[in-house]
């Protein structure tokens, strides 16, 4: 049994740690300086940067501590050195500040616009260390990081025109990335990555709803990422809903890959975006005009792969990645998704639709006989211009499961039946006038029309009566490419999308 003597003193004991624990907490909240507002003009001079006396870009700069804002009024933006901007605390840059000196504080960055201009002679953004710095309503245009090879490649020629980033995890929302490059020599090195961007070891960063258009990785010779080049640690990486447009790895005759997206870093995801219009390089060859994915396991999750121009229009080299909900339709390619790998277990595909994007929808080559690419596919909708292959193998094991394969000369075909086969369950073929190959696995074939909605508009949901209705295998997939449940009804749909079911009500139950 407790005394009281005892227990009293126990009391005192914990009240005295929390009156100190109370006590640290004041102190470090007196200890820690309010964060600030500071108002930046082309024609600053103030030395406080308020918004009554507003400073140059550079004052505010180097004022700043963690935590502050700055406020960028619209206009253009120069700097010196290597980039127009270095980075290295966790700030907050907004641009599109209207430049009032009083009242309330008013951004819009399409009536005001911030542009910061490289010039053709340096990088724009430089952000490098742990910090988490905010990017917001800016142009960053004209870069060129030529002979700025600190991006740990022995053979880069330039990294990062636009923005670079090493070791940090920026939040980069609302920019306009534009009209940068990463090399225009050859003398630094042979390839110039990340055009537009370039992030390593980006943890917990997150790129968001930005316009990167018209970024170039190399004008001279071999390029890496058109528009972003992604690498080192990717976890919780976050790109997501940015239009990359008519960027290039190259804009010569030479080695190009990943037009718009390269990369793929382990624990990144990439959702939502427009990837469209890119390209490999001079001559429309080259891997990954829209994504070129290397090693890694990243998520790519609902993009969109439209009319970019190069040999394939995603490529998954040595890869890892987990590739949903995705619609690569209309690229000027050879082949929609090439899956590339020596031995080992290679990506996941789910909920896919590839359609009208060369001569293979879908294209899996092994190195040898003793090198086999393995990979899944459940549930993807592959479709063709009425020739081709809907699946092309070559010392890859593959298996297939759900899949709809419509107007190719070839449903499923090995290139290798004697070293390994193909593996098909429940795929439903359609003008496929040879449906499964020699040295491919079919079981459970199904034929007839999967009454496409819309193919002609790029519209691949199955409609009323479609061929593909509750005849699916049951597998571990929960849902289709629109994020609706699956199944719905007995058993599940086959292709990318689980049909919806409609019910007409009479207008009194409608709640009119």
């Amino acid at each position: 049994m407790r005394t009281r003597p005892f227990l009293i003193v126990v009391t005192l004991i914990l009240g005295l740690g929390l009156t100190l624990a109370l006590l640290a907490g004041l102190d470090a909240a007196r200890a820690a300086p309010a964060a600030t507002n500071r108002f930046v003009t082309v024609s600053g001079s103030g030395s406080a940067c308020t918004q009554a006396a507003p400073c140059d870009l550079r004052t505010a700069l180097s004022l700043a501590a963690n935590g502050d804002t700055i406020y960028v009024a619209g206009g253009v933006y120069t700097g010196t050195g290597g980039a127009v901007i270095t980075v290295t605390k966790s700030i907050t840059l907004y641009g599109g500040w209207d430049g009032a000196a009083s009242g309330p504080v008013v951004r819009d960055p399409a009536l005001h616009p911030t542009t910061l201009d490289g010039e053709r002679a340096r990088r724009v953004v430089y952000i490098s260390g742990n910090i988490t710095p905010t990017l917001d309503g800016l142009i960053i245009t004209r870069g060129n990081a030529t002979g700025l090879t600190t991006c740990f490649f022995a053979n880069a020629g330039g990294c990062g025109g636009g923005i670079f980033v090493s070791g940090a995890h920026p939040i980069i929302t609302h920019n306009v990335i534009t009209d940068n490059v990463a090399a225009v020599l050859t003398t630094t090195g042979d390839f110039g990555r990340g055009g537009g961007m370039f992030l390593r070891d980006a943890t917990q960063a997150v790129v968001h709803h930005n316009l990167v258009i018209s970024n170039t990785a190399s004008t001279v010779k071999s390029g890496l990422g058109g528009g972003m080049f992604l690498c080192g640690d990717g976890g919780g990486l976050q790109v997501s809903f940015n239009q990359v447009l008519s960027n290039a790895a190259t804009t010569v005759n030479a080695s190009g890959e990943g037009g718009g997206i390269y990369g793929g870093p382990d624990g990144a995801l990439i959702e939502g975006n427009v990837i469209m219009g890119n390209r490999t390089n001079s001559a429309g060859m080259g891997r990954g005009a829209g994504l070129c994915h290397m090693y890694g396991s990243t998520h790519y999750l609902g993009n969109l792969v439209q009319g970019n121009t190069g040999s394939l229009a995603v490529t998954l080299y040595h890869s890892r990645a987990r590739f949903e909900g995705n619609r690569v339709v209309d690229n000027a390619t050879t082949t929609g998704i090439g899956l590339e790998s020596a031995a080992g277990t290679g990506p996941v595909l789910v909920n896919n639709v590839v359609a009208r994007s060369g001569s293979k929808a879908v294209s899996a080559y092994g190195f040898s006989a003793s090198q086999i690419l393995t990979a899944t596919l459940i549930h993807n909708t592959l479709v063709g211009a009425g020739s081709g292959y809907g699946v092309y193998g070559s010392y890859a094991t593959l298996y297939l499961t759900n899949t709809i394969v419509a107007s190719t000369t070839w449903g499923i075909y090995n290139y290798t039946p004697a070293s390994v086969a193909l593996q098909a369950d429940h795929t439903l073929f359609f003008h496929t006038p040879n449906q499964a190959g020699s040295g491919v696995v079919s079981t459970n074939e199904i034929s007839g029309d999967p009454r496409f909605v819309d193919p002609a508009g790029g519209d691949f949901h199955i409609g009323a009566g479609s061929a593909a209705l509750d005849v699916g295998a049951t597998t571990v997939i929960t849902t289709d490419m629109d994020g609706d449940p699956r199944p719905i009804g007995p058993a599940p749909d086959i292709g990318a999308d689980e049909r919806r079911l409609q019910v007409y009500l009479p207008l009194v139950f409608r709640g009119y």
